[in-house]
C-alpha cells in the first residue's frame, strides 16, 4: 500500500460564496469502522448548485461531492484488509446511515435519523477531494465490468429515481410522464423502460429529447402547457419541481394518479386542495435510495439493463464545470475524474 501524503487537495465550501475554494486540506486518520478513500470519480450533481445558491444550507468548511467511488488506502481500528482489499473499486451510499438504528434494521436506511449523521458531501466528508473517509459498513463494491466514472453516476442520479419507481410499483401496465430530462432525468427513461413503463418525456431542450428517443422514450414532447391538462397518467415525476413544472404534473396525472416530486428546484411547492381531494391525486415523497437498491442498481447496469449517460471532466475544473451545469451546458451527469492531475 501507498504513503498516504499529509494533506490533499480539496474543494471547501464557504457559506455565501458561489464558488469552492482549493486549497491543501488534512487528510483524514480513518477511526474505528472507518477507512479512507481515494477518489477515482466523483459525480457532480445539481444539489450542489442549490448550495452554492444558499437555499440548501450545510455548514461552512464542508467538502461536497456525494456521488462517490475510490478504493481503499488505509484502514480505521477494526476493519480486516482482507474483507476490504486494496485495488477493489468501491461507492460510498450517499445517506451514509448508522446501520444499527430501527430505520436501518428494516431496511429503510435511506431514512436513517441516526443522531448527528449527515449525508457524504452534505455534512460528513464528500468527494470534491483527493481523499476522503468512509464507514465500511456503507461500502457497495462495484461489480467487476462498472467503471468508476458510471458508478460514481449510479449512487444518485440512478440510485434516485430507481428508489422511486420501485416504491410506485411501476410495472408494464403504467404510463408515465418524466418532466425535466437532464443528468437524472435520462436515467429516469431508461429505469422505466426497463421497468416496462410506457414513457412520455418532456424538457425544453431539444439536445435532451433527442437523448430521450436514443433510450427508448415512446413520446417526447417538446411543449406542454397547463392548457394540456391530459389526465391521463398513472405517475408523473417531476424531475425539475419548481411550481411551474410541479402544477405540469398534477395536471397531467390521473384520478388516483401519482405525482413523485424529484427534483430540489424550490424547498416548496403548492397545490389545489380542492383538485388534490376530489380526483384523489397521491404525491409521494422519496428520498435517494437504501442500499439494497444501490446493489440492485449496480447489478442492472452490468446486465445492461440500462446504461446511466456520463460526461467527465478533471477535478482540477469543477468551478467551472459548476459554472456549466448552472447555464445548462452539460447534457448528461458529469463525472470529476484525473484526481491526481493538479
Amino acid at each position: 500500500m501507498g504513503k498516504v501524503p499529509e494533506t490533499h487537495k480539496g474543494y471547501v465550501f464557504t457559506s455565501g460564496s458561489s464558488r469552492l475554494t482549493l486549497k491543501d486540506v488534512p487528510t483524514y486518520k480513518p477511526g474505528p469502522g472507518e477507512v479512507l478513500l481515494k477518489l477515482e470519480a466523483s459525480g457532480v450533481c445539481h444539489s450542489d448548485l442549490h448550495i452554492l445558491q444558499g437555499s440548501f444550507p450545510i455548514p461552512s468548511n464542508s467538502v461536497l461531492g456525494h456521488e462517490i467511488t475510490g478504493t481503499v488506502v488505509a484502514y480505521g481500528l477494526g476493519v480486516d484488509p482482507k474483507t476490504y482489499p486494496e485495488g477493489q473499486l468501491y461507492a460510498a451510499h450517499g445517506p451514509n446511515p448508522c446501520g444499527s438504528c430501527r430505520e436501518c434494521r428494516s431496511g429503510k436506511d435511506n431514512l436513517c435519523h441516526a443522531e448527528n449523521r449527515t449525508n457524504y458531501g452534505l455534512g460528513y466528508p464528500g468527494g470534491y477531494q483527493q481523499y476522503t473517509l468512509a464507514k465500511v459498513h456503507n461500502l457497495i463494491k462495484v461489480p467487476d465490468g462498472v467503471g468508476a466514472a458510471i458508478a460514481a453516476v449510479t449512487t444518485d442520479a440512478v440510485l434516485t429515481p430507481y428508489h422511486a419507481f420501485k416504491k410506485a410499483d411501476i410495472n408494464g401496465l403504467s404510463k408515465i410522464l418524466i418532466i425535466g430530462l437532464g443528468g437524472l432525468g435520462i436515467n429516469a427513461v431508461q429505469i422505466a423502460k426497463a421497468m416496462g413503463a410506457h414513457v412520455t418525456a418532456y424538457d425544453l431542450k431539444e439536445s435532451s429529447r433527442q437523448l430521450a428517443r436514443q433510450f427508448g422514450a415512446d413520446v417526447v414532447l417538446e411543449s406542454l402547457t397547463l392548457d394540456d391538462a391530459s389526465k391521463e397518467y398513472d405517475f408523473v415525476a417531476d424531475i425539475v419541481s419548481i411550481q411551474s413544472t410541479f402544477d405540469l404534473a398534477l395536471k397531467q396525472v390521473k384520478s388516483n394518479g401519482l405525482v413523485i416530486p424529484l427534483g430540489l428546484g424550490s424547498p416548496k411547492l403548492t397545490f389545489d386542495q380542492n383538485d388534490l381531494l376530489v380526483r384523489e391525486i397521491r404525491i409521494l415523497g422519496s428520498f435517494w435510495g437504501t442500499s439494497l437498491d444501490q446493489a440492485e442498481v449496480f447489478d442492472l447496469v452490468k446486465s445492461g439493463a440500462f446504461k446511466p449517460q456520463v460526461e467527465t471532466g478533471k477535478f482540477k475544473d469543477l468551478n467551472e464545470i459548476l459554472e456549466k451545469l448552472e447555464k445548462g451546458q452539460i447534457k448528461s451527469r458529469l463525472v470529476l475524474t484525473d484526481f491526481d492531475d493538479i
